[in-house]
């Protein structure tokens, strides 16, 4: 039997049943016709390696059927994109909740750190599968819906097109106001900062909030993160355009931050309350340290985030300005 027999039955195999035999024909007549022309070409009739050749550039036998059978797609190409688009964001949002309630439970409720190694990996493995089954099935929906259409064809360039935005970069502004704003809180803290004991009046009698020790050990520590908050808006504002240097110095002061951050947690305690009966005291120096530690793990996370953009922009500069966004 020929090859280009052989090709096609092995093709047919695979065609709908009702077209069989007229696109088996159509096939036959293409390849034969590219036989001709080739052999033409050559002056001789071609060799059995030339004509595999010529079949594998046809293409193999299962891609040839399935440009001829019925397109089945559970997310067709319009919405694909789409789909990886918005995945993208969701899986990102349920690895930072598996991450946050991994230190969560690691650091508040103080947990073994392989506990909470295993509640932050359950946490993503779960999640990150729940999602990605609740948005294949959406967009597979929308797939098969009458919506998919309009989305696609129902659009006009004029509305639906994103204009041409800039981001917005810092001012000089921003620069003097963040230093104000360090420079008083550094007025505050050395002078006006006070660790003494709160007293709040209650039907109990005098309740008493006191700061624990780890609020005079970290004064020397936050003065000098204000320091270099001022010093890193201060080089900004004197060499804006220095971009290396000035990511550098703020990459500086964000690790700066996460090592004081680092440090923080290890406090037992941050408040002391007398005046109270024990266990209502206990609950709310837990609940005032709760509110602590929260706070230190957004801050964890701004820092850290800070500190892998800048590494990035280091790495991949920003480009400058297109002259048609700057109006020239």
């Amino acid at each position: 039997m020929d090859l280009i027999d052989r090709y096609l039955d092995a093709v047919r195999l695979l065609l709908p049943l009702g077209q069989r035999d007229d696109i088996a024909a159509e096939l036959r007549d293409v390849l034969m016709t590219r036989r001709e022309e080739k052999t033409a070409a050559l002056g001789r009739p071609l060799t059995k390696a030339e004509d595999e050749q010529l079949l594998k550039d046809f293409g193999d036998p299962l891609t040839v059927a399935g440009r001829y059978g019925p397109q089945r797609y559970l997310i067709g190409p319009e919405l694909y994109p789409v789909f990886m688009f918005v995945m993208r964001i969701v899986l990102a949002c349920v690895i930072a909740g598996g991450l946050i309630a991994g230190l969560t439970q690691g650091i508040i409720v103080r947990t073994p750190p392989a506990t909470a190694i295993k509640t932050a990996i359950s946490t993503i493995w779960t999640g990150g599968f729940v999602s990605i089954g609740v948005m294949t099935v959406i967009f597979a929906v929308l797939q098969r819906q009458p919506v998919r259409a309009r989305m696609i064809g129902d659009w006009r360039p004029s509305r639906d097109l994103p204009r041409p935005t800039r981001r917005r970069q810092p001012r000089w502004y921003d620069y003097v106001a963040g230093i104000a704003v360090q420079s008083i809180f550094m007025l505050w803290w050395s002078g006006w900062a006070s660790f003494e004991p709160a007293s709040i009046m209650t039907n109990t009698g005098q309740m008493r909030v006191v700061f624990a020790p780890i609020w005079r050990a970290a004064y020397w520590p936050v003065l000098a993160l204000s320091a270099g908050v001022i010093a890193v808006n201060a080089l900004k504002l004197a060499a804006s355009r220095r971009q290396r240097l000035t990511r550098l110095a703020d990459m500086a002061l964000q690790a700066g931050l996460l090592a004081f951050i680092a440090w923080a947690f290890g406090a037992p305690r941050w408040f002391t309350v007398t005046g109270t009966p024990p266990k209502t005291a206990a609950s709310l120096e837990l609940g005032l340290t709760l509110g602590v530690q929260v706070t230190l793990i957004v801050m964890l996370f701004v820092a850290a985030i800070s500190v892998v953009y800048d590494g990035w922009r280091l790495w991949r500069p920003e480009p400058p300005p297109s002259r048609a966004l700057n109006g020239a």
